[in-house]
C-alpha cells in the first residue's frame, strides 16, 4: 500500500526518545517491505491525543519512562480518537515480569523489549504494517458498501413512487368499502394491489404475488398495472384482462419468475362475483351469518404458460347483504413465531368466523398477525372488502339529469351504426371498441356509465339468448352459473353464423335530449315467455327499466330499443334508484 507508515511515539526522556526514534529510521532501510516511516514524537499521553486526529498514525509507541506512567485511561481515549481503525499500541519495556504484566494490564496490545534487536523489531514493525493495511483496507470496504447501500436505498425508494404513480387511476382510498394492508418485506414490494372501476360501476381488483422479493419482483409489477388500469376503464371483462397479463407476463418475465393472482370482477347492479384465483392462498367470502365460503386456487399462476384457459377456472359467486370479501398473500399463512411454528390458514379461519364487532375484523386480524409474528419473511398483504358499500355511488344509480340544464355539456346530434358478424362474435368483445370510439364524442362522459350498463344487457341478451338460445334459468345457483358461462362459452366458440347490429343515435336540444339504442340480432326473437324467466331473466329488464326512460321489446321480434333522456323532457317520476336484489 503506498504512502508513509507513520509511527507516533510518547517519551519524555530525550536520550530514549532519540534512540527509539533512530531505531524506528533503520528499519524502513532493512527490507521486510516496510514503506518509509514517519515518527511524531510527544512528551506525553495529553499532547499526543490533541494532536492524534492530525496526525492519523498507524501505531503508537510508548517509550520506556512513558509506558510506566502510561493508564488505561489514556489508552482508552487512543483508541476513541483513532474510532473503528485497529491501531496497535506498543510499550518499550526494560523491566523483568513483575513490570511487562502490569504493563499489559493497562491495556496496551505489544512490547517492544530493551535492549533493542533490529531484526526483531523490523519483523515485528511489518507485522503490525500488514495489519494496518488489511484493516484499513476492510474499512474501505465497509465505506463502499455503506454508499452503495444508501445510493440503492435512494434508487428503490424512488422506483417505489414511480411504481406508486403507475395506479393513479386505482380506487383504493377513495371509498371506505376496500381495507387493505400492504406490508413489503424490504423497500419494494412483490406483493401489488390494483383496484379501478369499470364502466357500468363494477368494480375489478387484482392481489398479486410475484416470486422473489426486493426490486427484481416489484419489477414485474409494471405490466401489470399499466394493462389492469388500461383496460378496467375501457370495459374489458374479466376473462379477457386475465389472458392479457398472462400472455404479457409469459413475455416479459424470466423462466423462473411468474406472479401467483386472484382477481375478482363485482357487479353491484346484479350483486354478483366473478373470481379468478390462480395459485394464491384462498379467498374467503364471509357471509352475514359468519359462514365462509373458501375460493380455492384452480388455475396456474399467470406467467407460466404462454395461452392459458381462463373461463373454466372462474368462479360464479352470488352476493348477500353484509357479506365480505376477504383476500391475502401467503405472507399470512407463512409468519412464524419465536418456536417456528406458521401462523397458518386454520388460524386465520378462526379470527374469520369469530364474533367480533362490526368493522374490526380487519384491524383484529392485522393485530394477531403482528402479535404471533416473531420477524417477517414475506411481503404481507390484507385486503376487507364491504361488498354491500363496494359500488361507486351512493343510493342511486347514474342517471342523465342529474346536474342543471347548465351544466351539462353538448352532446351534439349524431348517429353510430355497426354489425358483428360470427368472427368478431367468437374472438372479439364489441364493448370495449364501441367505448373507445364514444370516448372521441365530446360530452360522452355525461352518459358513459348508464350507456355501458344498457349496451351491456342488450348486447349480452342478444349473443347469449338470441343467437346461442340459452336459458337464463340455469342461473339461480352458483353451480348453475358455472354451467351457464361454460355452455355460454362453448357456444362462441362454434358459432358460425349469425349477427348482431347496434346503433346509436344521439339528439341534443342544448340541455335536454335523449340517447336511443338499438340492438337486433338475426335470431328467432324474443319468445313469449321473455317476460317471465329466459331473456332479462332476474335483474336484466328492471335493471334497463331503472335507468331507461323507455324500453321497447316485443315477443317474436329480436329488435330491443332503450331510450335515455336527460334535462327538461326526463320524467319527473322516473326511478332512479338501483334495482333491489331479489
Amino acid at each position: 500500500m503506498a504512502g508513509q507508515f507513520r509511527i507516533l511515539v510518547i517519551e519524555a526522556d530525550a536520550e530514549e526518545s532519540s534512540e527509539l526514534c533512530q531505531l524506528l529510521g533503520s528499519c524502513a532501510e532493512g527490507g521486510q517491505g516496510l514503506r518509509p516511516i514517519r515518527t511524531s514524537l510527544f512528551k506525553d499521553a495529553t499532547a499526543a491525543i490533541a494532536e492524534y486526529s492530525a496526525l492519523r498514525p498507524d501505531v503508537v509507541i510508548f517509550g520506556p519512562l512513558a509506558a510506566l506512567a502510561a493508564t488505561a485511561e489514556d489508552l482508552h481515549q487512543l483508541r476513541a480518537q483513532g474510532g473503528l481503525a485497529p491501531v496497535p499500541i506498543l510499550f518499550v519495556m526494560s523491566g523483568g515480569e513483575s513490570i511487562t504484566a502490569s504493563s499489559l494490564q493497562t491495556g496496551c496490545d505489544e512490547i517492544l523489549l530493551k535492549p533493542y534487536n533490529p531484526s526483531l523489531v523490523r519483523l515485528k514493525l511489518a507485522a503490525l504494517q500488514r495489519l494496518c493495511d488489511f484493516s484499513r483496507s476492510l474499512l474501505q470496504q465497509r465505506n463502499r458498501i455503506r454508499r452503495h447501500h444508501a445510493d440503492l436505498l435512494q434508487e428503490q425508494a424512488g422506483a417505489r413512487q414511480i411504481f406508486n404513480n403507475l395506479g393513479h387511476e386505482s380506487c383504493l382510498g377513495q371509498t371506505d368499502a376496500i381495507r387493505y394492508h400492504l406490508s413489503p418485506r424490504a423497500v419494494l414490494a412483490g406483493d401489488v394491489l390494483a383496484a379501478a372501476y369499470g364502466p357500468g360501476g363494477k368494480l375489478l381488483m387484482l392481489l398479486g404475488d410475484f416470486t422473489g422479493h426486493g426490486l427484481a419482483a416489484a419489477v414485474g409489477a409494471v405490466p401489470l398495472t399499466s394493462i389492469f388500469y388500461s383496460m378496467v376503464p375501457k370495459g374489458f371483462s374479466l376473462s379477457h384482462i386475465l389472458r392479457e397479463l398472462n400472455t404479457k407476463l409469459h413475455h416479459v418475465l424470466p423462466p423462473d419468475m411468474f406472479c401467483c393472482a386472484v382477481m375478482f370482477e363485482f357487479d353491484p347492479h346484479k350483486r354478483h362475483i366473478r373470481l379468478f384465483n390462480g395459485g394464491m392462498p384462498s379467498a374467503c367470502l364471509r357471509h352475514s351469518s359468519g359462514e365462509l365460503r373458501l375460493l380455492e386456487s384452480r388455475h396456474l399462476p399467470l406467467g407460466v404458460l404462454d395461452t392459458v384457459s381462463i373461463e373454466e377456472s372462474i368462479e360464479h359467486i352470488s352476493v348477500e347483504d353484509g357479506d365480505h370479501l376477504y383476500l391475502w398473500s401467503d405472507g399470512v399463512h407463512e409468519a412464524r413465531n419465536l418456536r417456528g411454528e406458521l401462523f397458518g390458514e386454520q388460524r386465520l379461519l378462526d379470527i374469520l368466523a369469530a364474533p367480533v364487532p362490526e368493522g374490526q375484523r380487519f384491524d383484529h386480524i392485522l393485530s394477531s398477525v403482528s402479535h404471533f409474528c416473531a420477524d417477517q419473511h414475506d411481503d404481507l398483504s390484507l385486503v376487507e372488502v364491504a361488498l354491500d358499500n363496494a359500488a361507486p355511488w351512493r343510493g342511486s344509480a347514474w342517471t342523465l339529469d342529474d346536474e342543471p340544464a347548465e351544466k351539462v355539456p353538448r352532446l351534439g346530434d349524431w348517429s353510430i351504426n355497426f354489425t358483428l358478424g360470427p368472427e368478431e362474435l367468437r374472438d372479439a368483445d364489441p364493448l370495449p371498441l364501441l367505448h373507445s370510439v364514444l370516448a372521441q364524442v365530446p360530452g360522452a362522459a355525461s352518459f358513459r356509465d348508464p350507456l355501458t350498463i344498457v349496451l351491456g344487457e342488450l348486447f349480452r341478451n342478444a349473443l347469449e339468448h338470441g343467437l346461442l338460445r340459452l336459458d337464463s334459468s340455469l342461473k339461480g345457483t352458483d353451480s348453475g352459473f358455472a354451467e351457464y358461462y361454460r355452455q355460454l362459452h362453448r357456444g362462441q366458440r362454434e358459432l358460425r353464423e349469425g349477427w348482431i347490429r347496434i346503433a346509436l343515435r344521439c339528439r341534443d336540444r342544448g340541455g335536454r335530449g335523449l340517447l336511443e339504442v338499438v340492438v337486433e340480432d338475426s335470431g328467432h326473437g324474443l319468445p313469449e315467455r321473455a317476460r317471465g324467466g329466459n331473456a332479462y331473466s332476474g335483474r336484466g329488464l328492471p335493471l334497463l327499466r331503472a335507468i331507461c326512460r323507455k324500453v321497447q321489446l316485443q315477443p317474436g321480434s329480436s329488435r330491443v330499443r332503450a331510450v335515455l333522456n336527460w334535462g327538461e323532457t326526463a320524467a319527473a317520476g322516473r326511478r332512479t334508484r338501483t334495482p333491489a336484489a331479489h
